[in-house]
């Protein structure tokens, strides 16, 4: 009982404390929008503002996440979580908190620009909605999580925000957000390892159908992979914060 108190009143505190900062929304998702209008317009191939949308709408939830991920280090720093983390509950709760707080957040953000679908031919279906639904939260989740753990170890604001543009950006372009694929081998292989290639996947099985998604994973694969990673970096964020003895 009390881990899942925790669990909620940690995820209602980022909720919260998000929305009272207007400019994180604003900039998160006014960044993918403007990505997806000048390179969908600017690149000259049949269709492919329909084919970067899934890729934008991901870009929306990596922003969304490095910010809400930063509060790790301003809660450090300010000694909330110094405090909670000598209440009587489980550190692992702490960490479930905070990182379903910035999943829940991120999540919503992405939500925000499947609209932008209608205008170029998305066939919305209620099934493949709801798996893109979990698609995004999942990849919002295993996101989270991986900032969690880079935050904890980092004590410096702009070293946090260097580290996890240089190591997600690479992550988001090597994913098929941007294009098809690559003739190379070890991209090819290095795709079917980066969480980024399921949650695209998940999103755009979920706007679109027909024979154009033969190379896509299937959407039950991309949400078994996206739960795997899930589960993997939220023990290593928890293993983290267990091992840690900082109380000041």
């Amino acid at each position: 009982m009390n881990f899942w108190m925790a669990v909620y009143t940690l995820w209602k505190r980022e909720l919260v404390r998000f929305y009272r900062q207007p400019s994180w929304v604003v900039g998160s998702i006014g960044t993918a929008l403007l990505f997806w209008v000048v390179l969908g317009t600017g690149i000259p191939v049949a269709n492919y503002r329909a084919y970067f949308l899934p890729g934008a709408i991901v870009m929306s939830v990596l922003f969304s996440c490095i910010f809400t991920n930063a509060s790790v280090i301003e809660d450090r720093q300010a000694g909330f979580l110094q405090s909670v983390m000598v209440a009587p509950v489980p550190r692992a709760a702490i960490v479930m908190g905070k990182i379903m707080g910035g999943a829940t957040l991120s999540a919503l953000q992405g939500l925000i620009l499947v609209p932008a679908a209608l205008s170029v031919g998305a066939d919305i279906r209620f099934f493949p909605f709801l798996g893109l639904v979990l698609s995004l939260f999942l990849l919002s989740f295993v996101i989270n999580a991986m900032g969690f753990w880079l935050a904890w170890k980092i004590e410096s604001r702009p070293g946090f925000h260097t580290l996890m543009n240089m190591v997600l950006l690479p992550l988001w372009m090597a994913s098929g957000a941007v294009f098809a694929g690559s003739g190379s081998s070890w991209m090819s292989a290095f795709m079917k390892i980066n969480p980024f290639t399921y949650g695209v996947a998940g999103v755009r099985r979920g706007l679109f159908t027909g024979p154009d998604l033969s190379a896509v994973p299937e959407l039950s694969v991309c949400l078994a992979v996206l739960t795997g990673f899930s589960l993997f970096f939220y023990a290593l964020s928890s293993w983290a914060v267990e091992k840690t003895n900082e109380t000041r």
